[in-house]
């Protein structure tokens, strides 16, 4: 479920969420710098402190890692030990929206055929030549494929220096990607989604996505590591099989195909997480594909 709400600077705003132990914040501000606290509200009637959550300027962007007795700010993740009733919000610098994502619950859908359709994504690779040592870039490698695909064309070394998140040490923050996007003038969220089905959603309506990814050795096949405990990659499209069309930054073709069962596996065994870049008036357009509406 995904909830879309517009802050106002300094002032405490509580959003429902329903019985949730998990949400992710994402954020849009043109403006870049500010911070951003959560505090929970949890089922059995405690409340926790204001935790900080994310501090952000133009030439920094951090994870704070907040935590109280039930709840963990853990770098892009609220964590909770018990079950959640609602956030409250409460920025410190102008945020045009910010959106709250929440795993779906809900009974798996059943397999279902997919239209065929295939989006003509730009391929970036995560390796750059100029930045050997550079091995983990497959974040920003696929927010510079968003990016492309709706016009706005950037190195991948320049998107990773603006979301690097220095207290994580990484570039792999998904609200910090969707952040940045935000600051060049698009609406995008960070999103929990069911299926390829789900998904299918927003490639019918010209959104392809950025997926996070893990497997195990063997699971994935095709894949260019044996393994991963975390991997971004752009679904573009569905072949006429069923299969996800998938520009991978890792692999030295970009462009490839992965089997939908093995592919669904390792996208919804690792949380289902999707990140979406669409232009800004796209804002409620989001709210009703992440919500099956």
């Amino acid at each position: 479920m995904l909830r879309l709400v517009h802050p106002v600077a300094g002032e405490e705003l509580v959003v429902n969420l329903g019985p949730t132990r998990e949400a992710i914040v994402s954020w849009n501000a043109r403006e870049p710098a500010g911070t951003i606290e959560l505090r929970a509200n949890a089922s059995d009637g405690r409340t926790s402190a204001w935790l900080p959550y994310v501090a952000f300027n133009s030439e920094k962007r951090a994870s704070l890692a907040g935590a109280d007795a039930f709840v963990r700010l853990d770098t892009d993740v609220v964590r909770s030990s018990v079950d959640l009733l609602s956030l409250a919000v409460r920025s410190h610098g102008p945020l045009e929206a910010l959106f709250i994502s929440t795993p779906d619950y809900g009974a798996p859908s059943p397999i279902v055929a997919l239209p065929a359709m295939a989006l003509d994504v730009p391929v970036f690779s995560q390796y750059e030549p100029a930045y050997p040592n550079e091995r983990g870039w497959c974040a920003p490698a696929s927010l510079a494929m968003l990016l492309a695909y709706r016009d706005y064309p950037l190195d991948v070394p320049i998107v990773a220096r603006e979301v690097y998140d220095s207290r994580y040490g990484g570039s792999g923050n998904w609200a910090f990607n969707a952040a940045f996007a935000g600051t060049l003038g698009f609406t995008s969220a960070v999103v929990h989604l069911r299926d390829l089905a789900h998904a299918h959603a927003f490639l019918a309506d010209d959104i392809p996505l950025a997926l996070s990814v893990a497997w195990e050795p063997g699971a994935l096949p095709g894949a260019p590591l044996p393994r991963s405990e975390g991997h971004l990659v752009v679904l573009r499209g569905i072949t006429p099989d069923g299969d996800a069309l998938v520009n991978d930054p890792a692999l030295p073709e970009g462009a490839t195909i992965y089997r939908r069962a093995a592919f669904e596996r390792a996208w919804l065994g690792h949380g289902g997480i999707a990140f979406a870049v669409a232009p800004a008036r796209y804002g409620h357009a989001l709210l009703r594909l992440a919500n099956g509406e």
